[in-house]
């Protein structure tokens, strides 16, 4: 018994000096070699990228932050792959400055022995994308263009083209050194041509500039010189006649360009995106009579609060792309308007109209209707609301337009009927309800 118990014990002291063995060989071997070499790969506007040499002997990494001239590192990464040798710094400020460091370590049951010599890398994040709020021609010959103002940013670089702003390397700069500037113009530019505009930002950091990404690419068309056309008298009554809704393959759309061709009269068609798109020669045909091209969203499917600037812009893109030329008209299907809407129609050059006489022919699809409803009302500045793709409707406008023009009344386009009677042109952003009414409503 007195045998075993030695022997018992002999294997306890054996143990403990393996342990104790183990315990030193961990410790010895544990000793990382510092990482030699780190760098930042690149910024972004809220990240950075580091990378370092790999470390063999380390089962991973830890990297730390701080900021720029601060001693109060966090880990904010821990790599447990070290063939990993690269890490993304994320939910950083813009246009911020900040300080890094990678170290090495080995773990052995769940204690770290982690490398002691690293170093102290620098870095600035670039500011975020820039973005340009609109691009207006407010005169003759005149660009202004608007952005937002960053509150970090040490000015701006301006650029624009003419064309459609698909190539920019023959675009002419504008170098903004007052950051708390948020608008600038250009002069002497050529009537009637499209111009595009983008943005961006900029702050020092050491002897270079770090830029931030370019704004989204806005357009907006040179206004010409103000003047009525010739058959235009501002000192007699005249209404624009206003269709929504089509092109449509029907002959009601046809008729009601025969009757305006016939009696030398114009109207403004607010068009669906997706309608102008498969009837492109019935857009052609309008710009050949002199009518105005108006943009009522790409498929007419949302209203109000719902449309968004997509649905704006994918209509006059559908247009541009059939006439060479913008819409310079908007009307929201329903009419109800939103701040949304405002700010893209003014991006757009574009102002928006209501109407001060509604036919309500959607309704009752009756061409006595429609002609009563228009003869029985109409004054001097009316904007009268129709739709160009009912036969009743046609049929109406056939009989009205010369009763209308033996009346004394002059049919014009809206914005010819804005510009007669105020002698301004129409404000893009802003909502007509007639020749010299602008209402702010918003849905």
């Amino acid at each position: 018994m007195a045998r075993k118990i030695r022997i018992a014990g002999l294997c306890l002291v054996v143990l403990i000096i393996i342990a104790a063995f183990s315990a030193m060989s961990y410790t010895q071997s544990s000793t990382v070699a510092d990482i030699s070499k780190s760098q930042i790969v690149s910024t972004a506007d809220t990240s950075a990228t580091l990378s370092w040499k790999r470390n063999s002997a380390a089962d991973g990494y830890f990297v730390y932050m701080a900021p720029a001239n601060s001693s109060d590192f966090e880990k904010v990464g821990t790599v447990k792959d070290n063939k990993q040798t690269e890490y993304k710094v994320e939910n950083l400020e813009q246009a911020t400055e900040y300080q890094f460091y990678v170290t090495a370590y080995k773990e052995h049951n769940k204690d770290f022995a982690e490398s002691k010599e690293y170093e102290t890398l620098k870095t600035c994040t670039r500011p975020t994308k820039q973005k340009l709020v609109s691009v207006t021609s407010p005169d003759v010959g005149k660009l202004s263009f608007e952005w937002e103002i960053n509150s970090k940013a040490l000015g701006y670089q301006i650029q624009y083209v003419q064309g459609d702003g698909k190539d920019f390397t023959n675009a002419k700069s504008i170098d903004i050194t007052d950051k708390a500037t948020s608008n600038s113009e250009v002069a002497d530019l050529t009537a009637k041509e499209t111009y595009a505009v983008r943005a961006r930002t900029y702050i020092n950091y050491g002897k270079e500039k770090l830029f931030s990404a370019w704004s989204d690419t806005l357009t907006a068309q040179i206004m010409e010189k103000i003047g009525m056309p010739n058959n235009i008298d501002p000192n007699k009554p005249m209404i624009a006649l206003t269709f929504d809704d089509g092109p449509v393959g029907k002959n009601s759309s046809k008729k009601i360009l025969d009757v305006l061709e016939k009696y030398n009269a114009r109207a403004t068609f607010f068009m669906i995106g997706q309608n102008a798109a498969e009837h492109p020669e019935n857009l052609k045909r309008k710009v050949k009579l002199g009518c105005e091209l108006g943009n009522h969203t790409w498929n007419h499917n949302n209203y109000g609060k719902n449309v968004t600037a997509n649905d704006i812009k994918k209509c006059s893109e559908a247009i541009y792309k059939i006439t060479g030329q913008y819409p310079t008209s908007f009307r929201s299907p329903g009419g109800a308007t939103t701040t949304t809407i405002r700010n893209e129609c003014k991006a757009e050059n574009m102002p928006l109209y209501y109407w001060t006489l509604d036919t309500q022919d959607w309704k009752h699809r009756n061409a006595d209707y429609v002609y009563n409803a228009v003869m029985k009302n109409v004054k001097d500045g009316d904007i009268i609301l129709m739709h160009e793709i009912y036969g009743s409707t046609a049929d109406a406008v056939e009989r009205m337009v010369p009763e209308l023009i033996q009346q004394g009344y002059q049919l014009v386009t809206c914005e010819e009927l804005v510009l007669a009677k105020t002698g301004k042109k129409p404000v893009p952003g802003e909502q007509y309800f007639s020749a010299t009414v602008i209402k702010n409503e918003t849905s």
